[in-house]
């Protein structure tokens, strides 16, 4: 409006001084006319004076009134929170609802909200306070497939040529209250299926983030594989040196007491181990096993492209189970797959007092490249007894693993357990149209040697050493995503076991080929 004002304003000024300009051309010829016209132009003028005084009153009179209303809307803002704070202040010193009296029914408090979620995919429970939180989980995993044997050497084992296995079955509990989670994970698959077992039943306390304390039946951290989920293996089955290790001090639904220490760039987790669930028979004459296990990793270099992993981790059992013919520890594994349970590489029951596990991990991740490995040496220190030889034992092994998700999205790091997760698609499957998920390549080498202090054509009691057995595997694999909680993957092993009987004269190892396909469904 005061804009409109001044433009009015400035034409009449222009108006005001063009008609003194003519008057001032026509001055000449004016003195011949009249005086009537001269009186008429001087009318005129007076009266565009008139009308420019006008607007300029009018004008400032809204200007008024503009500062006005602004005055009056910044009094107003201020009368409201004046009147907000107040409430508040009522509120806050308002007294707790006197007890009611004797005999009359005492008001029921207001109903507590709940609130349904599905973080992380999982359905959530929650409190309306936010204090108390349950969540639901679930993992299946059904392989099938087999091996394919040829001619086998004498005392050589036959595998399964075809069969089936529930790998995992498992259903996730959670309870949280606070800064303390309760987990209770019952597990209908195994190796073999068919018994109900506990991966784990443990109490979780964070007093201060990011330190986690936990006591009961836990899968203590150790390796960079074991530490991965099953959900996000690259393989079916974990290499077996890592399962050897991870059988002595570690592995699923182990007593544990300890914690752990994550952040964005590290993590480190130490544990006090006892025996496994369901190892508590009545037929073990002593106390049971007890051990630490230990891990400590980090990232020194990460950005939008690349994860670089390093650490170290081992473990400790200082003392062995014992049972009524003294401790004893066996070291033994399938070859990477557990639809047939027999083992090609087993050490035997020997004489332990003692055993440890250490070794380096690596990880480099690509944009949608991965490369890790590991190196794990074990040490048995045997009991000794007698004139008997019975030296101190020595095993390791190691692998490497390979990973290309074709369709581009990128294994990401997941802080929590210092290693990687398996690819979310970026264009889930859909039967309409949609995208065709995510595809992933896999190539691995792994190897774990179970003999020492042997020599090929003596017999290994005379030696003390163990005739293990030597096994190599080379897999290839391909994985499907259609989704974030669907896997169909597919592994193709070359598997070649070298290992003489204890005699040491005869080959029951084998060459082969074994095939199978996992079906899973996690969230």
């Amino acid at each position: 409006m005061a804009a409109t004002t001044r433009h009015t304003e400035a034409r009449l000024v222009a108006g005001t001084m063009g008609l003194g300009l003519l008057l001032a051309l026509g001055a000449a010829p004016a003195r011949a006319q009249d005086a009537a016209r001269m009186e008429a132009i001087e009318r005129q003028i007076r009266s565009l004076q008139s009308e420019l005084g006008k607007m300029r009153r009018e004008m400032q009179a809204r200007e008024a009134e503009t500062r006005a209303a602004k005055q009056e809307a910044a009094q107003a803002r201020g009368e409201a929170r004046q009147a907000q704070a107040t409430a508040q202040r009522r509120l806050d010193t308002v007294p707790p609802p006197a007890p009611a009296a004797a005999g009359q029914p005492a008001q029921a408090p207001p109903a507590e909200q709940v609130r349904l979620g599905f973080p992380s995919g999982r359905p959530t429970v929650t409190s309306g306070d936010g204090r108390f939180q349950a969540f639901l989980g679930g993992q299946f995993q059904y392989d099938v497939g087999g091996a394919v044997q040829g001619n086998l050497n004498p005392g050589a084992s036959r595998l399964d040529s075809f069969g089936q296995n529930l790998r995992r079955g498992r259903l996730f509990f959670g309870f949280r209250y606070d800064d303390l989670q309760l987990n209770v994970t019952p597990d209908f698959g195994g190796s073999p299926d068919g018994s109900v077992g506990l991966y784990e039943a443990n109490l979780n306390w964070t007093p201060v983030k990011p330190l986690t304390l936990t006591l009961g039946y836990f899968k203590p951290w150790i390796t960079l594989q074991d530490s991965m989920s099953s959900n996000d293996f690259l393989f079916l089955e974990r290499p077996s040196i890592v399962e050897i290790a991870r059988s002595i001090a570690a592995g699923d639904g182990r007593s544990v007491v300890g914690g752990r220490w994550t952040q964005d760039r590290w993590f480190a987790s130490a544990y006090l181990t006892g025996d496994s669930y369901g190892g508590n028979n009545t037929t073990q004459a002593t106390s049971g096993q007890t051990g630490g296990v230990a891990r400590i990793a980090g990232r020194p270099w990460t950005d939008a492209d690349a994860d670089l992993h390093l650490g170290l981790s081992g473990s400790y059992a200082f003392d062995i189970r014992r049972t009524g013919s003294g401790q004893s520890l066996q070291l033994r594994d399938r070859p990477e797959l557990r639809i047939d349970q027999t083992r090609l590489i087993d050490t035997g029951a020997l004489p332990a007092e003692k055993a440890y596990t250490y070794g380096p991990e690596f990880g480099l991740r690509w944009r949608n490249f991965l490369l890790q490995g590991e190196y794990i040496r074990i040490g048995v220190d045997q009991a000794r007894s007698g004139a008997a030889p019975r030296p101190d034992l020595e095993f390791d092994g190691g692998y490497v693993e390979a990973s290309w998700v074709i369709t581009g999205e990128p294994r990401k790091y997941t802080t929590s357990g210092a290693a990687f997760a398996r690819p979310v698609p970026a264009e889930p499957f859909t039967l309409d149209g949609g995208g065709w998920g995510a595809w992933e390549a896999m190539a691995r080498w792994s190897v774990a040697d179970l003999n020492d202090h042997v020599t090929r054509g003596r017999a290994q009691a005379a030696t003390g050493g163990v005739y293990g057995g030597r096994q190599e595997v080379i897999g290839t694999g391909l994985s499907w995503y259609p989704n974030n909680y669907l896997r169909f993957m597919l592994n193709w092993d070359i598997v070649n076991v070298d290992r003489l009987n204890a005699a040491g004269t005869q080959q029951i190892g084998q060459r082969f080929h074994s095939i199978a396909l996992r079906s899973q469904l996690a969230f």
